[in-house]
């Protein structure tokens, strides 16, 4: 008979049946529990250094009438930028100060804000304390972990490794042979983001460079393709040809100069005058791949050099006319080599992988050691008079956005021998700093407002890699403050950020979700439920494993790494064909838009392909005597220092699990305790507790032994109903055609989960059927358990909800996983729980808020007036994009009467919706480079034209509606900008003109 986890674990499973039934009877059967409320919060008081903002936590352990207690999410007052950088201003706040902040439980109802908490803050004179710069762990390495079973996570891995060999190996070296100069016969033209009418060449080729040394990694040796070749044979000749292949390329840049009496370097490409007159168009773009030999020794990429060069210049994000974002593509480059250097296991592809990262490293070190600087005074005229200033390079919408640079160039300094090639490496991942984002948020003040998210979130993963190398808190702390920030005032339930691709307002996720719309040909606006780039939750899982390597007893960042893996990364992939996702499924009656059908197809394509052959890669982590289980999931890992195997057994997702090790070496383990294992948790050792409670999100240790081979660690871990809540109330919602602010009665919003899963239903689809009151032990949600089925639709978790329904009296909910979501189906509902003194309302109207969003009103309008009087315009785009300039206009006249109001007759309701409409005003502005739904009323109708009344399509005109289809995303995802629309107009008009419209 089959051996499962489910045989081998029968005895657990049984004992925790038992437990959860009694607890189930004592909580259906208690007065206490139907009534329940929160009596109390652990107490919030912070030591915050001079010239910082206090570190506040997003979530407080919380003690109910009935004696429950768990986590719960918290938001706070202070979240205002004057109010923050007050706090972090040594003159106005000094050493010695003492002060409170006000916050609120999110969801609950006894005011109309939540539970009210104070913080109570002390100014002190003594810094952050912070770890070592070298990590006190590190995961164990992706091949010394495979994931077993027949489950989501084998069956998403497995399809990896067949679609992963089924890419052509031409497009990923096309782009490179062409700007090198070498043939191009049998080599297929790229497509996607790598196409040639895209200047973000390569980004996709260094995406398949990791997803094949991951795919590597994580292949077992036996693994057979169709044809009965291995599949780790042919991963490895893929990854030595593209090794082989760019290293040809990047040797025809060693040139060496006579006069110069060396090789020609980074330095030496354009000269500053020849810099300030190089021009970004596709016909200069064409002249420069010519020129590949006065590149520098070094340079590897799959667009010319001039492109990081004109970055100095400020050049904008303008895929026409500039550039797109040149860094960007180096780093996916470099990090693809490293990944292969530190994967793949023949010592020669390891080392010319090495190598050519390095020579491109070191052109990187060069040309920004020796051609750019940083000014961070006067005004942003001044500070881009001279070419190079890295406050304004970094700085820059798109352009700017540099990925990874800073944590691949200290990876590659922590590897190469040379000291004075680690010494350069490192100085060069620093030169990737961006004072006008870094300097805030390491004092903890909020800058991450309104940037680009997926352009900052992997500037903090590089500047926390370098500081293994630099050793300065700065980095530190800025990696800390990003994530603490993110938790609470940006994330979403799934673990994803950002709309439009942008980070909006703090506290703001639930009308920023419910409010963003988009266009049609008709110029009429739709809901658009789906955010959440898919990319930053990739990079977010990165930073957060990384400071896990730095206090692994905070199960904070596990607890986050678990939500964030399980549902929005295993989501994204299509459980039964390759598709993933670029944007997800986040609003009201949602359906995933599966697409990215290679890794050029989009940054997103890029991540896609990675994040499916790794999810085993934070599983575990080690120092020298202790192992961390951090995830259960099914697993066989070794342990090569220790020479253990340790074996977990158990479903996905896993509610018990049963681990066994063997080796003959002792050392301690210890085992998350989730933040959701509220009730039934245990971990026992050889069938004894270790403890009689466990505090969640904690880990729990067994002391050092040496391990016997009929050890058990028996760890059941019952999944709790809980709420995730948003953090601000909501009142508008975009609800239907041309109607993009539907008002409604202010109400909690939060997203049901079952321990760690996300739960969505298919049947609710708009927002006037999602209100539903629930008790404060929310007994009216009953838990299903999962099925018992195997594979990509096996160990389904559901849960079912009676809610009223004005026909029939009463309806029954189904929910079930995000993951496993392929269909519409919606996430957030209008959650009502009763409280013990429901609404208490304020003695006086409250107009903080108001004054706080118009506050930032005024400063947008001030920077919009400030540059409209500019007689040269530095930057050469307005700071907002004019629609959505002008709708905040009309709403900021309106709040301004609001708070004008002295009338006894106001109401809280009338200031709180001026705030809600002011606030939507301001979330969804655009910069003023990039295009607006608005703008796309030429090129709608035209596409539908093209695609509904042509029949007869030419090969030309059916590219050119894909292209157009694309640009139509970008503008509508919000990443579009106006040249690429006259592009798409361009195509298509010229494609038209070559078709026969006969029988139109």
């Amino acid at each position: 008979m089959k051996t499962t986890a489910k045989h081998i674990l029968s005895t657990a499973a049984c004992l925790l049946l038992m437990s959860v039934l009694i607890a189930s009877c004592g909580t259906s059967s208690s007065r206490k529990s139907a009534n329940r409320h929160i009596v109390s919060v652990e107490n919030v008081v912070v030591q915050t250094p001079e010239g910082t903002a206090p570190r506040l936590p997003w979530q407080v352990w919380v003690t109910y009438s009935d004696g429950f207690k768990e986590w719960r999410q918290i938001r706070w007052n202070n979240s205002s930028r004057s109010t923050e950088e007050e706090e972090a201003d040594a003159a106005k706040t000094p050493a010695g100060t003492t002060y409170t902040v006000k916050g609120f439980v999110l969801g609950d109802n006894t005011t109309e804000s939540g539970f009210p908490v104070t913080a109570n803050i002390t100014v002190v004179a003594t810094p952050w304390d912070v770890p070592n710069p070298i990590p006190s762990v590190r995961p164990l390495p992706l091949g010394c972990v495979t994931i077993t079973g027949d489950n989501r996570l084998t069956s998403n891995r497995d399809m990896e490794l067949r679609e992963i060999l089924s890419w052509d190996i031409t497009q990923q070296l096309y782009n490179y042979r062409d700007t090198y100069g070498l043939p191009l016969e049998g080599y297929t033209r790229s497509d996607g983001w790598d196409s040639p009418h895209t200047k973000l060449k390569g980004h996709g080729s260094g995406h398949y460079m990791s997803a094949l040394a991951f795919a590597f990694a994580s292949c077992d040796a036996s693994l057979k393709t169709p044809e009965g070749t291995s599949v780790k044979d042919e991963l490895r000749n893929r990854i030595r040809r593209m090794v082989d292949e760019l290293r040809e390329c990047q040797e025809r840049t060693f040139v060496f100069d006579a006069k110069l009496g060396r090789y020609r370097e980074a330095r030496d490409y354009a000269p500053e005058p020849v810099l300030r007159e190089m021009k970004g168009n596709w016909q200069a773009f064409d002249e420069y791949k010519k020129d590949y030999k006065n590149y520098g020794y070094g340079y590897l990429n799959a667009i010319p050099a001039a492109h990081p060069a004109l970055i100095e210049m400020y050049r904008a994000y303008n895929n026409e006319e500039w550039v797109w974002a040149p860094y960007y593509t180096i780093h996916k480059q470099l990090a693809g080599l490293i990944d292969i250097a530190n994967n793949i296991d023949d010592s020669a592809i390891a080392d010319k992988a090495l190598l050519i990262a390095k020579d491109m490293g070191l052109w990187v070190w060069n040309r920004l050691h020796y051609r750019t600087f940083v000014q961070t005074e006067g005004s942003k005229a001044e500070r881009q008079a001279k070419p190079g200033n890295r406050y304004e390079m970094w700085n820059m919408y798109i352009a700017g956005e540099v990925g990874g640079m800073s944590e691949s160039l200290a990876r590659l300094s922590e590897m190469v021998s040379d000291a004075q090639d680690k010494a350069r490496l490192l100085e060069a991942s620093n030169y990737f700093d961006s004072p006008a984002f870094f300097n805030p948020v390491a004092s903890n003040v909020d800058d991450i407002r309104t940037r680009h998210a997926n352009q900052h979130i992997p500037m903090i993963t590089g500047a926390l890699r370098s500081y293994r190398g630099n050793g300065n808190p700065f980095y530190y702390n800025l990696a800390y403050n990003f994530w603490n920030m993110v938790q609470g005032r940006y994330a979403y339930a799934m673990g994803g950020v950002g709309n439009g691709e942008m980070f909006r307002q703090p506290y703001s996720q639930i009308l920023s979700m419910n409010t963003n719309v988009m266009s049609n040909f008709r110029r009429e606006m739709y809901p658009n439920p789906d955010i959440n780039e898919t990319c930053c939750a990739y990079n977010l899982a990165k930073l957060t494993k990384d400071l896990n390597c730095y206090d692994p007893d905070n199960a904070a960042y596990m607890d986050y790494y678990e939500r964030v893996l399980y549902n929005q990364l295993v989501g994204s992939l299509h459980p039964e064909h390759w598709a993933v996702t670029y944007q997800y499924a986040v609003g009201m009656h949602a359906r995933k838009p599966y697409g990215n059908e290679n890794p050029q197809s989009s940054c997103c394509g890029g991540t896609g392909a990675e994040n499916h052959v790794k999810y085993q890669e934070a599983a575990y982590f080690t120092d020298d005597n202790t192992l961390w289980v951090a995830l259960y999931i099914p697993t066989v890992a070794r342990w090569e220092e220790k020479g253990a195997t340790i074996t977990q057994q158990c479903e996905w997702p896993a509610e018990q699990s049963l681990i066994r090790v063997e080796g003959s070496e002792p050392f301690a383990m210890k085992l998350r305790v989730p933040y959701w294992a509220t009730e039934g948790f245990d971990v026992r050792l050889n069938g004894k507790s270790l403890q009689k409670a466990f505090k969640p999100c904690s880990y729990v240790e067994i002391p050092s032994r040496t391990w016997a081979a009929d050890d058990r660690v028996e760890v059941i871990m019952p999944f709790t109903k809980h709420i995730f809540w948003g953090p601000d109330k909501m009142d508008l919602a975009a609800t239907g055609k041309n109607e993009p602010r539907t008002p409604f009665d202010p109400q909690w919003v939060g997203a049901l989960m079952y321990g760690p899963l996300v739960m969505a239903t298919p049947d609710i689809s708009e927002w006037k059927e999602a209100d539903v009151t629930l008790s404060p032990d929310l007994r009216e949600i009953e838990l299903l358990g999962a099925t018992d089925n195997e594979g990509t639709a096996g160990h389904i978790f559901s849960l079912q909800l009676n809610v009223p329904d004005s026909v029939e009296g009463t309806r029954l909910l189904h929910f079930t996983p995000d993951y496993y979501q392929t269909d519409f189906s919606t996430h957030y509902l209008r959650l009502n729980v009763q409280a013990k003194s429901k609404g208490a309302r304020h003695n006086s109207l409250d107009k903080t808020m108001l004054e706080q969003q118009l506050q930032v009103a005024h400063e947008r309008k001030a920077a919009q007036e400030a540059w409209d009087a500019l007689s040269v315009k530095v930057p050469p785009y307005a700071p907002w994009a004019p629609n959505g300039y002008q709708r905040l206009l009309q709403q900021m006249e309106t709040a301004e009467a609001v708070l004008a109001n002295t009338s006894r007759d106001l109401s809280q309701q009338e200031i709180n919706a001026a705030v809600s409409a002011l606030r939507v005003a301001i979330n969804t502005m655009r910069p003023g480079n990039l295009a607006e739904p608005e703008d796309l009323f030429l090129l709608l109708p035209l596409v539908t034209d093209s695609k509904e009344n042509i029949p007869n399509k030419t090969t030309e005109l059916r590219e050119a509606i894909d292209y157009a289809d694309m640009v139509v995303q970008y503008v509508n995802d919000g990443s579009g900008t106006k040249d690429l629309i006259s592009k798409a107009l361009l195509r298509l008009q010229e494609a038209r003109r070559t078709v026969s419209t006969e029988g139109k």
